[in-house]
């Protein structure tokens, strides 16, 4: 990429010997500019991937484990009354490997630390608030959805309403611009999770009318919590965190302290529900010993951890519908993975199936082209101000 000059019909010879000398330094900026935004451009587009590839990779692993906790636990029986319980020990677990993102905040300072991520006294108060405000949307989504997925048959297709949610949050709170791009990204992986549902271990029976209706109101409830979160996340990105301060560091540490103050709440739901007397019995009659019960559940909350730090991730580098897009376009693999894996009521990779795989990458795919369009707008645009100086 150069500069813009006249057609050289219209250059005469003493123009022509004096624009290598008038030009040299804006040309050498001009190059140096050129390469260090595509420099820019590519490391933005392998942390979109790796970031990406965090929240697949976490969504399999967590709907694989939980899986198998539920049925090596005995309550993906219909009969079982525990079926219902357990709901605060899996959003303490949802939330509880903040340290192991501490860990790696504290290591990727010590290696990269930067003399400007300082922050004010007048901004540590709106990243105390900002953090609370996540916490406490991180605990409530964790526990509806635990509450949804035990008690509501319907909980994927209220679970898809998310998207909605998400699409309304941000363009009212992050005034989040849509094309037809983005729109289609939407419903494709909105079609990918609603068809892509399995028959997983904590899929409920048809119970009691109230507490199928009580599964439902908590999962539409903990749709607009997540959505919430992610779009004030995304604010918190743009107006509260400092430009002084590392993408990542921010990444980490957004993630950390809201995973810490979620963790409390849940640790006190944990309690004051009684739900901790449960611990001892499934740890005493876990199908495969208690050494996998422990490592089930340190697996389960790592996973967990891994999605989550990608679905922040993605919310730093595109947006929050960008994130929540992606998360559901990962629903389908692991649902196909948990097919693999177990085999529910003699379940198939069916037309189904394949047909929501396919939707969820298109539409993977269509937010990304229109990531795509964007930079190239931008570029555009930038190497036309710099003719113009």
């Amino acid at each position: 990429m150069g500069l813009y000059t006249e057609s050289p019909d219209r250059i005469t010879q003493e123009e022509e010997a004096n624009i290598g000398v008038k030009n040299q330094p804006r040309a050498t900026t001009s190059i140096a500019s050129d390469r260090s935004q595509i420099l820019k451009t590519r490391n933005w587009w392998i942390c979109i991937f790796v970031c990406s590839g965090f929240v697949v990779t976490g969504r399999v692993l967590s709907t694989l484990l939980l899986n198998y906790y539920f049925i090596q636990t005995g309550r993906d029986a219909c009969d079982d009354p525990k079926q219902f319980k357990g709901t605060w020990l899996q959003s303490f677990l949802q939330n509880a490997a903040f340290p192991s993102i501490a860990f790696l905040l504290l290591l990727w300072r010590s290696l990269f630390s930067t003399h400007g991520e300082t922050q004010s006294s007048s901004s540590f108060g709106k990243l105390f608030l900002l953090y609370i405000s996540l916490g406490v949307l991180f605990s409530a989504y964790s526990q509806l959805y635990a509450i949804g997925r035990t008690h509501c048959v319907f909980f994927f297709w209220i679970f898809t309403t998310q998207l909605i949610f998400t699409s309304i949050f941000t363009a009212i709170i992050n005034k989040h611009k849509f094309n037809r791009w983005i729109i289609l990204s939407i419903v494709l992986s909105g079609v990918a999770t609603g068809i892509a549902s399995s028959d997983d271990a904590y899929y409920p029976c048809e119970s009691e009318g109230w507490k199928m209706s009580y599964g439902a109101w908590c999962s539409f409830f903990g749709t607009v919590a997540f959505s919430l979160s992610l779009c004030i996340m995304q604010l918190g990105f743009q107006k509260v965190i400092p430009k002084t301060e590392s993408r990542v560091s921010a990444v980490m540490l957004m993630q950390t302290n809201a995973s810490m103050i979620a963790t409390l709440i849940c640790l006190v739901g944990l309690f004051v529900s009684g739900e901790f007397k449960d611990i001892k019995e499934d740890f005493e009659t876990f199908k495969t010993g208690k050494p996998l019960y422990v490592l089930s559940l340190i697996g389960l909350s790592l996973a967990w951890q891994v999605m989550s730090l990608g679905l922040v991730g993605l919310v730093c580098l595109a947006s929050s519908l960008f994130s929540n897009v992606v998360s559901f376009s990962a629903t389908p693999v692991a649902n196909i993975f948990v097919v693999l894996a177990f085999r529910f009521m003699d379940d198939d990779i069916g037309w189904f199936k394949g047909g929501a795989l396919l939707a969820g990458i298109l539409g993977f795919a269509s937010y990304v082209y229109s990531l795509y369009k964007a930079i190239k707008k931008q570029e555009i645009a930038s190497q036309t101000e710099l003719v113009r100086v």
